[in-house]
């Protein structure tokens, strides 16, 4: 077993025997994750057995463009909707200017990653990519667009895009926005203008980027929430980026250091079925694991789910000592089962116990 921290967040990994006999609870610390090596060569049934619940590592939020912006926007929720126009109210009454700039330059990424500093220091364990991806997106100038906000010479959203004509995806690489632009809606704006721009090159989909699939260490909630509810939902990242492929099979003992409620993407109907690209993004294939110390299911009602296959809530007990079945409805209004759930908590016996509330997705 080896014992590892990641951004406050303490990871035991562990092979199948060390599994089978749960040499973590010999440790002298606290253990938030554990985390099993070599989980690609297991089956799902094994994995259930040994507490454990399989994740890609990463994530991409994709949606069509569909035929205008009026079609996409009648997807969504009538709040969403309200928020889009009140964003582009705020640039129409406070005189910004929304540019769209194709191929990128010095100047401008820079400005851009000005912006992008001062919203990562502002993140508790925020991670710069950006920046370290500066001469990158410079030598590929020409495949990037820039879609942005200004109030008078001053940046107040920026976010660069990657036009990929192969796979016909418009896909966000990096976004930032001052304080004021974020609460005043201003960044819904800019995507929208980004998404008109997707449908005017005949691209047939629109991406917000990859992320982890565990919401509530590095990424949050709040991330998952803002996507979701725009519209978008996740294939899993190596459909459109082989380099990205691979996955995590957790058990999470604790929620100390991650937020409440924490959520995990799981593989659902994509694990082992080779996904290709457009049909992961046909219909919902992740599964969602909505982990809180609260009991019921009141915490996967906060989350729009529309583009899961399967949500399920776990109550996790403070400190990790045990878990509490959690209780909630399936999509049809049926009460949920009370059939174990692997990957949180832990118990004194072999596996954790935990009643998930299902909701089945078509």
């Amino acid at each position: 077993m080896e014992i590892t921290e990641q951004d406050q967040v303490v990871i035991a990994q562990v092979d199948r025997e060390e599994a089978e006999h749960q040499t973590w609870k010999k440790a002298d610390a606290p253990i938030d994750i554990v985390r099993l090596t070599d989980s690609e060569d297991l089956d799902e049934a094994t994995l259930c057995d040994l507490g454990f619940v399989a994740r890609p590592k990463w994530l991409n939020w994709c949606a069509p463009t569909r035929a205008s912006q009026q079609d996409f926007e009648a997807a969504l929720s009538g709040t969403e909707r309200r928020n889009i126009r009140l964003g582009r109210r705020t640039v129409q009454d406070e005189g910004m200017r929304i540019r769209i700039r194709k191929g990128l330059t010095e100047e401008y990424v820079d400005e851009f990653l000005t912006v992008y500093d001062r919203q990562i220091a502002g993140m508790r364990r925020g991670k710069n990519f950006a920046r370290r991806w500066r001469d990158r997106l410079l030598a590929a100038a020409g495949e990037h667009v820039g879609v942005s906000v200004h109030q008078g010479t001053t940046m107040i959203v920026g976010s660069l895009w990657w036009a990929r004509p192969e796979p016909s995806v418009l896909q966000m690489r990096f976004s930032a926005a001052a304080p004021d632009a974020r609460s005043g809606r201003v960044m819904r704006a800019a995507y929208t203008e980004a998404f008109q721009y997707a449908r005017d090159q005949g691209l047939t989909h629109v991406s917000l980027g990859n992320d982890p699939s565990l919401f509530g260490h590095v990424v949050q909630p709040g991330l998952f929430n803002f996507k979701s509810r725009f519209g978008f939902a996740p294939v899993p990242s190596q459909v459109l980026d082989p380099s990205l492929a691979g996955e995590f099979a957790d058990r999470i003992l604790r929620l100390d250091a991650l937020s409440d409620p924490a959520l995990v993407v799981t593989w659902g109907s994509h694990r082992g079925a080779s996904p290709s690209w457009p049909d992961a993004a046909r219909k919902p294939g992740h599964d969602l694991l909505v982990l809180s110390r609260a009991p019921g299911a009141a915490s996967a009602d906060r989350f729009r789910t529309d583009g899961f296959r399967e949500v399920r809530s776990v109550s996790v007990a403070a400190g990790g000592s045990s878990v509490t079945p959690a209780t909630g409805r399936r999509s049809d209004g049926r009460p949920s089962g009370g059939a174990e759930r692997p990957g949180a908590g832990r118990t004194g016996q072999d596996r954790p116990d935990g009643s998930p509330d299902r909701r089945r997705r078509g």
